[in-house]
């Protein structure tokens, strides 16, 4: 990859005017992959397989971006992941599995693989719509010690993002902390299995059958929002936050 936006493609209708231009990394090789044999500074210590690199990992995908996914490719994930109305989750028997496989099964487990992930490409289905976790993963940087640390802090700032405009937006749609709390208790490793079919339903209600018709609301409502509403969603923390990532793109 020669140039990266600071975030995932298709934020760019709330982001390209906040965080505009990109930054060029060459170091971080997807498709021959520089885990397989790292060398010098790297994010985690590897090494990765080929075929599976950093995408041994299930992203939390926000209610927007299931909105621009095939809802086909969006129901394969459903072996490991649930659909709640603020996004996709892994479930937590797949959680449970790794915590149980820990860190030296990254990039070397395929079971774990990314329920988005193709095999016979070798590449993410859903680049333009991959969360953010997946677009600021660079296991090197051409800014060494510095890039790592800035694509760092860009994962902490699009992770905000992701979830208060996922928040935001099924409040529009009438629902409450009440489903916030419900979503939480369906994923929750600490739930009792035979709570959470009662979480699952309490959190969809009227929508429970009509899950990719409310992911494509979402993504209608969230395009709807103004530079303002993204910025009170931002908050003053996020807003510092984004004004030192544009600094570091000045400086690089």
């Amino acid at each position: 990859m020669s140039s990266n936006l600071f975030f995932p493609f298709s934020y760019s209708p709330w982001l390209a005017k906040r965080l505009p231009g990109s930054l060029k990394e060459t170091s971080a090789t997807c498709q021959n992959c520089a885990m397989v044999k790292p060398t010098g500074l790297t994010r985690d210590k590897g090494p990765f397989k080929n075929h599976l690199k950093c995408c041994t990992y299930f992203p939390y995908v926000p209610n927007f971006s299931l909105g621009a996914i095939n809802e086909k490719k969006v129901n394969q994930s459903l072996d490991r992941g649930v659909l709640l109305p603020v996004g996709l989750f892994p479930t937590a028997k797949h959680q449970n599995r790794v915590d149980q496989l820990g860190k030296k099964a990254f990039g070397q487990k395929e079971e774990l693989l990314c329920p988005f992930f193709s095999q016979q490409e070798n590449q993410c289905s859903i680049w333009e719509e991959r969360p953010g976790v997946c677009a600021t993963y660079f296991c090197k940087s051409d800014h060494a010690k510095k890039g790592l640390e800035f694509w760092a802090d860009v994962e902490k700032y699009l992770n905000h993002f992701e979830w208060e405009l996922a928040r935001a937006v099924i409040f529009e749609l009438g629902m409450s902390e009440n489903e916030i709390a419900y979503c939480q208790g369906a994923v929750s490793p600490e739930t009792e299995e035979e709570e959470r079919d009662f979480f699952l339903q309490a959190a969809w209600g009227k929508w429970l059958n009509q899950k990719h018709h409310f992911f494509v609301e979402t993504r209608k409502v969230a395009l709807n929002f103004s530079s303002t509403q993204i910025e009170k969603l931002l908050g003053p923390d996020f807003l510092s936050l984004e004004k030192k990532l544009l600094n570091f793109f000045t400086l690089a």
